[in-house]
């Protein structure tokens, strides 16, 4: 039923597909603060309206993996890219903050269906063979996204204006609309997703229960990522203002050396989770993130800044990556919608909760207090890895924890 490689057709039209969400997602974030503030609204007005993707997102993600489960993923990839496209024409349109601040809410939920589909349609068009491998290279999309968007929404902003720079994102996002519409699986995989989502339904259909609406094998993972991004979640808030209190000029150098070790690294930690199993992997890169973690708490000169992007971009998009693959991995295809959702709350909760957090750490304490504590989390994100590892048996190859069953359609 899957085809016998890693890139086939339909893999590299997802990859388009997400391509071009990521990118026009990435065109809107950073100018949506600073349009708030030029419609005459405060600084506090304007953070909270640029922080209601994530939060309307991770308010969605339980009922948008319980309704991926139950209906077509590749009608829902068509919805979300029609939300995705209203919402960023809206944002062009919107003749206030509030009206923006429904656009936004709007685009939140259309990611929170792009993500609950996306990565679950991937391990149906891709061999189980190369999961690791396929989630790594949509990490890389995602990664390009964020290092080259932000920078051409802010070249474009400055020649044309906040409303040109909408208009162009929404015209991306009409592009994915297209791409998304032209998606189709194979009949075969077709109906036997049909058939599959009519048994879960009918196997849940009496009552509501938790596991309704959470992939609870998926938590751990989603735990481990979401310890492991404190680091960088905080970083891409703080860091230039570490780079202030400690008088290093080119601290930003931090972000695109993060950027090219993530781009790298994810795809050969897909490879090896493929080959030779989850267990050989997150170990290893979450101790490089932990070096990383040690350089940053010392950190007083661009050589270490570029030193630490260099191995947390290892470490945690590694991890990131492969943990993600592990979390839908063996999930039933009624499921899949469920298990990437799920994964997602961590990440989600760690990039809203670890600015601020990571500000008063640093405001109460000092920049080395907040850097020793993400060495503390990412400490705790191995020591759960070697829990879960010691309670399973080991890792076997192809990243499948040892005793558990195929369960791939």
């Amino acid at each position: 039923m899957h085809p016998g490689k890693l890139w086939n057709i339909r893999f590299v039209h997802l990859l388009l597909i997400e391509a071009v969400f990521q990118f026009a997602t990435y065109m809107m974030n950073p100018i949506i603060s600073s349009y708030v503030v030029f419609l005459g609204a405060s600084l506090a007005a304007a953070g909270f309206v640029a922080g209601l993707v994530a939060t309307s997102a991770l308010v969605m993600r339980p009922f948008t993996g319980w309704i991926a489960d139950r209906l077509s993923k590749t009608t829902l990839l068509v919805l979300a890219a029609a939300l995705f496209t209203a919402a960023s024409f809206g944002c062009a349109f919107a003749p206030d903050v509030w009206w923006i601040g429904l656009f936004r809410v709007l685009q939140g939920v259309a990611f929170a269906l792009r993500s609950a589909v996306v990565v679950s349609l991937v391990t149906v068009v891709v061999s189980h063979d190369f999961l690791g491998r396929a989630v790594g290279w949509v990490g890389v999309v995602t990664t390009a996204s964020c290092a080259i968007a932000p920078s051409v929404a802010a070249g474009i902003g400055a020649r044309v204006g906040y409303f040109d720079c909408f208009m162009i994102a929404g015209v991306l996002f009409a592009v994915g609309l297209v791409l998304a519409v032209l998606f189709k699986l194979p009949r075969d995989i077709r109906t036997n997703h049909r058939a599959m989502r009519e048994q879960g339904k009918r196997v849940g259909a009496h009552v509501f229960r938790l596991r309704d609406f959470v992939y609870v094998p998926a938590i751990p993972y989603s735990v481990m990522a979401a310890l492991s991004g404190v680091p960088h979640g905080i970083n891409v808030s703080l860091l230039l203002a570490v780079g202030d209190a400690r008088g290093i000029a080119g601290v930003s150098l931090y972000f695109t050396l993060y950027a090219l070790s993530a781009l790298i690294a994810r795809p050969l930690a897909g490879r090896l989770c493929d080959t030779k199993g989850f267990g050989i992997v997150i170990a290893p890169v979450l101790i490089i993130e932990l070096v990383g973690c040690a350089v940053l708490v010392a950190m007083h000169s661009v050589a270490a800044a570029a030193l630490a992007g260099v191995l947390v971009g290892i470490g945690q998009g590694s991890a990131y990556s492969a943990l993600q693959a592990e979390a839908v991995r063996n999930a039933e295809v009624q499921e899949l919608g469920r298990a990437s959702n799920t994964f997602y709350i961590g990440p989600d909760i760690n990039m809203g909760m670890s600015p601020f957090a990571g500000g008063f750490i640093m405001q109460t304490w000092g920049v080395a207090a907040m850097y020793i504590v993400c060495f503390g989390l990412v400490s705790v994100a191995l020591v759960l890895f070697l829990f879960m590892k010691r309670r399973s048996g080991s890792f076997s190859s192809r990243g499948t924890a040892s005793g558990t069953r195929e369960t791939r359609p």
